[in-house]
């Protein structure tokens, strides 16, 4: 009871601090925030301390971009795209010895052209930091790098007992950075980027634009930052962003060659739309940035009658850019949905969802297919399912649909036209796939092509 009193007492005294703080002073309500587009605020004593963090972080940011050298480091680890989503994570910048951006080669190259130093950069980010004079960021930091060794070298670090994993996770987010890359240019690049601490889940949050004259930074002044202001002024966010290394991405971002075996009827999600930002602008959750689209499929064939199905048998994982869903453009998938959509596997269900950490969509139904009563003896039978998954909004589409009338419409117009892409089509084919659901100008918010080969 004593502990939880005095974490409540610790809670009030950072949150208490975090408003005093001398670039926070504006509040949401003062500072001109939307309150309807901020959804979440830091509650517990750890989210509270980890937003501490990040702001503190991000002021030390504010004092290194004094110095575009800095900021033109930070912007090649975002351009080279080590990482999904815009992003580099915080430790991938300030432990050189253990990130992964030295063996990225376009980061390499960008750093050559631009004159820059990861190394530079990193020592810049310390010393900064120990001018802080501040333990409990330092040792937050310290957890930071320190995240990938074994967890009895940091049995002393405090972060561990609360718990804060997701500190290894503090990434800068660049939003729209496609509209502001020049990685192409010379020495002349001259980069500017205001600043954004994630204290809160939001599309909407109190920023800070740097001000120059005469070439140099003077101030950074407070601004309303929201997707339109990151739309026209490079931002950089600096909070969780749910990311990861773009070599463990679903393999269907890069499609190989597909050939497939006679006599196999092989469905795809072929190219894939969204129109709706999921996710939140601002985030310390790791449910920020672009959005992540499940196209999965839901099968019953030879399982256990009477049994009931809780996983999904595949499923594609989609990452749409912020700057993709703001101009609605189409992304060529062309992944797996069924390797070989068989005669006896009569319905099976198209299921679409966006993928978060937090709250919970539950897919339910029945299926009519073939079911196994015992080893090597089947029937036609029913069989339900019910799949629960993590996601803060709801069941995008669950569209069960028969064998038969897939194959029969595959190549209709399903009410939104037709796209381009002619895989798989015979060379009689006048137009491509139909759309399912969306065309950049209607329909649903997530649409998708739906081809087959083999049939």
């Amino acid at each position: 009871m004593l502990l939880n009193v005095k974490k409540g007492l610790l809670a009030l005294t950072l949150l208490t601090a975090v408003i005093s703080c001398k670039k926070n002073a504006i509040d949401y309500q003062n500072g001109g925030v939307d309150e309807s587009k901020v959804y979440q605020k830091p509650i517990t004593y750890d989210q509270i301390e980890l937003v501490s963090n990040l702001e503190k972080i991000t002021l030390i940011l504010e004092d290194l971009y004094k110095e575009k050298k800095n900021l033109k480091l930070v912007n090649a680890a975002i351009y080279a795209k080590a990482y999904t989503d815009e992003s580099v994570l915080l430790k991938d910048l300030i432990n050189p010895m253990h990130s992964i951006l030295p063996g990225n080669k376009k980061f390499v190259a960008l750093c050559s052209k631009w004159n820059v130093s990861l190394q530079d950069f990193s020592d810049a980010f310390w010393k900064a930091a120990r001018m802080k004079n501040d333990t409990k960021l330092f040792d937050f930091l310290d957890f930071v790098q320190n995240k990938h060794l074994p967890i009895q070298n940091l049995s002393n670090n405090q972060f561990i007992v609360n718990d804060q994993n997701q500190s290894s996770q503090v990434s800068i987010y660049f939003p729209y950075s496609a509209e502001f890359d020049i990685s192409a240019s010379g020495d002349s690049y001259g980069p500017v980027a205001s600043l954004v601490a994630a204290s809160a889940e939001a599309d909407e949050a109190l920023g800070f634009q740097p001000y120059y004259s005469g070439g140099t930074l003077l101030e950074y002044r407070p601004v309303v930052v929201n997707d339109e202001y990151v739309f026209s002024h490079p931002t950089h966010i600096v909070g969780i962003n749910g990311i990861e290394p773009y070599e463990t991405q679903d393999a269907a971002l890069n499609p190989p060659t597909v050939t497939t075996p006679p006599n196999v009827n092989r469905v795809y999600v072929g190219d894939a739309i969204c129109k709706a930002q999921y996710d939140r602008l601002i985030s310390f959750t790791g449910n920020g940035g672009g959005s992540e689209i499940a196209y999965c499929r839901v099968s019953g064939y030879l399982k256990l009658v009477g049994h009931q199905i809780t996983e999904f048998e595949d499923k594609t994982s989609v990452k749409f850019a912020r700057g993709t869903i703001r101009k609605k453009e189409w992304l060529r998938v062309y992944a797996v949905w069924d390797a070989d959509w068989v005669a006896e596997n009569k319905e099976q269900v198209f299921a679409i969802y966006e993928d978060d950490n937090n709250s919970e969509i539950t897919f339910t139904g029945s299926l009519s297919t073939t079911v196994k009563v015992a080893a090597g003896t089947t029937i036609d039978g029913s069989i339900d399912y019910q799949i629960k998954r993590s996601s803060q909004d709801e069941i995008i589409k669950q569209l069960k649909i028969s064998r038969g009338s897939y194959f029969a419409g595959a190549l209709r117009n399903q009410g939104w036209g037709f796209g381009i892409d002619k895989s798989f089509l015979p060379v009689s084919a006048t137009h491509g796939w139909p759309f399912y659901d969306a065309v950049s100008d209607g329909g649903a918010n997530v649409g998708w092509t739906w081809p087959y080969d083999g049939y």
